[in-house]
């Protein structure tokens, strides 16, 4: 016979143990769909003038994580001058920040899918 307050039966560890890694997957989905997009979005609306290619093209986006701990969308230059141009001028040339600014609320869309769609596999309200 159970008494009052004490629970005999856990249901909430096992299904949390079902649902993390299954948020972590959604999560890292997200992720590397954005990496691209971050990329292209930088090198479409790149202030600067072309005069090699070199600065336009150098610029990436990666996803690093660290399952179930972490995830990190970085936007970055492959050319050392690509510093300069975005602290030089007040950053009248900056991208890296416009593009983060873009695509975290795409990104947080992207998140929030993906966790409600892990929930709803799982089966939990």
């Amino acid at each position: 016979m159970a008494r009052r307050g004490v629970f005999t039966f856990d249901t909430l560890t096992p299904a949390l143990r079902r649902l993390l890694p299954a948020v972590d997957a959604g999560v890292d989905l997200a992720f590397d769909y954005m990496a691209p997009r971050a990329a292209t979005y930088a090198r479409t609306n790149a202030k600067w003038t072309d005069r090699t290619g070199n600065a336009r093209n150098g610029l990436f986006a990666k996803h690093d994580s660290d399952p179930m701990v972490l995830h990190r969308l970085t936007v970055y230059h492959s050319m050392s001058y690509g510093y300069w141009l975005e602290v030089r001028w007040a950053g009248r040339y900056a991208i890296i920040g416009p593009t983060l600014v873009h695509i975290a609320p795409e990104l947080a869309v992207a998140v929030a899918a993906a966790v409600r769609r892990a929930v709803d596999t799982m089966g939990v309200a």
